[in-house]
C-alpha cells in the first residue's frame, strides 16, 4: 500500500520533474526537499477533497522553515490541496501568515478562481494562481541568477 505522504508528495514533485524549465530535485532527509541545489521546498499536504483546506504549523515546522531559510537561497511551501492541486507561497508569505509562530494557514478555492489565502495572524492581500506551482520556484532561481553571475565574475587578489 502506498503511503499518503508519498503519493501526494509525489504528485508536486511530478510536476517540478516534468516541467520545462528542469528543475532538480533531491530530498533532505525528512525535511524536506531541495530544488536546483538552491531552495528548500517544504511540502503538507491534505486528503481533504474539497474546499477549503486547512494547513497545520507546529512548532517544529516552523523551526524547520527558519532553520531553512538559514541554509538555502529561499524557501517554498507547497500546501497540496488534495487532488485539486498546489498552493505555492515564499516562506516570507508563510511567516506573515503566521506571524512566525505556530498556526494554521486556510486555502479556499471557487472553481476556475485563484487560491485565497489565509493565516491564524493575518492573510494574503492577493489571490495565489493556481499555475504559481512550479513557477514560483523557476522565479526564486532566476532572481537569484543574477546575483550568482556577479559574484562568480568578482576576481579576488590576494
Amino acid at each position: 500500500m502506498l503511503d499518503k505522504a508519498h503519493y501526494y508528495h509525489g504528485a508536486a514533485i511530478i510536476r517540478l520533474l516534468e516541467d520545462e524549465r528542469g528543475f532538480s530535485v533531491s530530498k533532505k532527509g525528512f525535511l524536506g526537499y531541495v530544488v536546483n541545489e538552491k531552495i528548500f521546498v517544504f511540502l503538507k499536504y491534505t486528503t481533504k477533497a474539497r474546499t477549503p483546506w486547512r494547513f497545520s504549523f507546529d512548532q517544529e515546522d516552523v523551526d524547520r522553515c527558519f532553520r531553512m531559510s538559514l541554509e538555502h537561497e529561499d524557501v517554498v511551501l507547497g500546501l497540496i490541496c488534495g487532488g485539486d492541486g498546489v498552493c505555492a507561497l515564499k516562506w516570507e508569505e508563510a511567516k506573515m501568515l503566521l506571524d512566525g509562530k505556530p498556526g494554521w494557514i486556510c486555502v479556499k478555492r471557487n472553481h476556475n478562481e485563484r487560491y485565497g489565502v489565509t493565516g491564524s495572524a493575518s492573510e494574503l492581500d492577493r489571490k495565489v494562481a493556481v499555475g504559481r506551482w512550479p513557477t514560483l520556484l523557476s522565479e526564486t532561481i532566476q532572481q537569484k541568477t543574477p546575483l550568482e553571475q556577479k559574484s562568480s565574475s568578482t576576481i579576488s587578489i590576494n
